[in-house]
């Protein structure tokens, strides 16, 4: 059976993250990023023990656990993720205004597709610079 692709949000709040998907019937919590992806794959195995147990077939939206997750994060839960990131220094390294970033990061001010596209611009041309470090 062929995986089905699931997009499902990762979103900071104050004490861990949610994760949830505009089309997807379960949601899921962790004091980290790990544990609400783990909580995430632990609800669809219940899931599908309990339709398995009952003689139902699962929703179509599970795909039989064959599934494979397309995470995406809010603003908000990337900074808090990776907490080595300074918002300040991170806004002058893209050319965007430090104050709205920091916005964006506490959920004050909602970024627009075009400044989304910028932060995450800045956030691969980052990732590859770190990846070509040597020591």
């Amino acid at each position: 059976m062929k995986k089905k692709k699931v997009d499902l949000i990762i979103e900071a709040s104050a004490t861990g993250f949610g994760i949830f998907g505009e089309d997807f019937p379960f949601t899921s919590y962790g004091d980290t990023i790990d544990a609400a992806k783990a909580d995430m794959e632990d609800i669809i195995k219940t899931m599908l023990a309990y339709y398995k147990e009952e003689g139902k077939p699962a929703p179509e939206s599970i795909n039989n656990g064959h599934i494979e997750f397309v995470y995406h994060y809010d603003i908000a839960s990337i900074f808090k993720h990776f907490g080595v990131l300074d918002a300040s220094a991170f806004a002058k390294r893209i050319g965007m205004n430090a104050s709205l970033l920091r916005q964006y990061k506490t959920g004050k001010t909602l970024a627009s597709s075009k400044q989304k596209e910028k932060i995450e611009r800045g956030l691969h041309e980052l990732g590859r610079e770190l990846l070509a470090l040597r020591l």
